[in-house]
């Protein structure tokens, strides 16, 4: 099979802006709060459709249901990647500030909501105001009833963990950890496939019909992790730096693996090795190419190179960040 190039899911949200479409060429309506873009997904609340090729206006639901084992691999595909594809991958444009929220995991997720999974996540950032923050956390020493009574008086926000964030930051969100982002930021998003959030506090606003948005607390505050202990990313970090060619290995988790490739001016090639891999286009552009079919590739695309691709090879890069996000131990390192 080809490499399938996406076409998105726009997503309208009160805190969005209209970064995705200045900066990365979505098609997303002028004057409208566009918040998430949803480059590849296989969930009930939205699925992409191939942009271009044999495949094209076919959803990624469909490339599945008749080509799973050429897409996922014929491994992943005995363990049920081909009837729920295990990755999520989004463009956010935080215009303004995120909910203050928070992620199941995989067994809560179940118990709550059946058929949902976890959700564990990371985020590069792609560009940020000046002194643009996140939440990520409690304060040291918070216990769940103190943020439970915090969460009762209002006071929520002095009980948050903030740090500033800029350009090119890589932030690791594993599920329980509190986080929310201040707003002015861009940010691609790697998660496992859930749609799953529980809001604590939404900064006291309206939504876009005027009213409150839902609040979660119950449930926020059974899966908050307050012990400050956060699970490490599992990545091997940069496993390669030479002329023109960085890759850093972010990411290598229960639910997904993830690196990031920096590339000038000289080819680079890698293997599948029986798995797809998800190429998202943070900066720059390159020329894609398989044994199966080429493709231009610039800023705000996302590609899936399905397992049987083989080899992958990024021709004539000009100054080339990209993801390269794949299921667990399969993102490049060299």
């Amino acid at each position: 099979m080809q490499p399938l190039k996406m076409r998105p899911v726009l997503k309208e949200k009160v805190w969005g802006g209209c970064r995705l479409r200045d900066l990365l060429g979505k098609d997303a309506p002028d004057g409208r709060p566009t918040g998430e873009s949803w480059e590849l997904a296989d969930h009930p609340h939205g699925t992409s459709v191939v942009a271009d090729g044999d495949l094209a206006g076919r959803s990624l639901r469909q490339v599945l249901a008749r080509h799973g084992e050429q897409v996922v691999g014929r491994e992943l595909a005995a363990a049920g990647w081909a009837r729920r594809f295990g990755l999520l991958v989004k463009f956010i444009d935080a215009e303004e500030r995120l909910s203050v929220q928070v992620h199941p995991d995989d067994a809560y997720a179940a118990r709550d909501v059946p058929g949902e999974s976890g959700k564990t996540e990371c985020w590069t950032v792609v560009a940020a105001e000046p002194d643009a923050w996140l939440v990520y956390g409690v304060n040291a020493g918070t216990t769940r009833a103190a943020f439970a009574a915090a969460v009762e008086d209002g006071d929520v926000e002095s009980f948050l963990t903030r740090r500033k964030v800029k350009a090119g930051d890589f932030v690791w969100i594993p599920a329980g950890t509190l986080h929310a982002v201040g707003g002015g930021v861009l940010f691609a998003e790697v998660q496992q496939n859930s749609d799953l959030t529980y809001r604590v506090y939404d900064w006291n606003r309206v939504g876009l019909d005027g009213k409150p948005r839902a609040l979660h607390v119950e449930q926020a505050l059974a899966v908050i992790n307050f012990s400050g202990e956060v699970p490490p990313p599992g990545g091997r970090g940069k496993t390669a730096d030479e002329t023109g060619l960085v890759i850093e290995h972010l990411v290598d988790c229960g639910a997904f693996s993830l690196s990031r490739l920096t590339l000038d001016r000289r080819p680079w090639a890698a293997d599948t090795g029986g798995a797809f891999v998800a190429l998202v286009v943070l900066d720059g552009s390159a020329h894609l190419s398989t044994g199966d079919g080429d493709l231009d590739l610039a800023a705000g695309d996302t590609v899936l190179v399905p397992a049987d691709a083989g080899e992958y090879v990024f021709e004539s890069p000009q100054g080339l960040k990209a993801l390269i996000a794949a299921p667990p131990r399969k993102a490049p390192t060299r």
